[in-house]
């Protein structure tokens, strides 16, 4: 039996993890482990979340909600480019539709675990 969540509890969830995202990216010296690549994987696992709480959340809007998380991954690269302190790098663009892409992927099994329920 799935579990269910009330529609704006997974919106306000997809909304945290978009705000989280954009805390992550466009702060000063993000945590990250000492693996080769690893702010690359933390795009890819960063944006496969984000996808993944809004194609939960939103679940009729897939095509726009893939879209609009890989146009908010150009964007929040290019607001790095801006600033002083970090870089735009086109492959973390690639990192980050990539993990958009992983996120769809993973809607669907998780979506069978999670669901919204329906505000009729």
């Amino acid at each position: 039996m799935p579990i269910l969540l009330h529609p704006r509890l997974a919106q306000a969830a997809a909304l945290l993890a978009t705000l989280i995202v954009a805390y992550a990216s466009l702060m000063h010296n993000p945590p990250l482990p000492e693996v080769p690549q690893s702010d690359k994987w933390a795009h890819l696992l960063g944006y496969a979340c984000l996808a993944s709480a809004w194609l939960l959340a939103l679940p009729r809007h897939r095509l726009a909600l893939v879209l609009g998380a890989i146009g908010y991954g150009i964007l929040i690269e290019c607001l790095q480019g801006l600033t002083d302190y970090r870089s735009f790098d086109p492959l973390d663009m690639l990192a980050n539709g990539a993990g958009c892409l992983i996120g769809l992927a993973l809607s669907w099994p998780l979506g069978r675990i999670v669901r919204v329920r329906r505000s009729d």
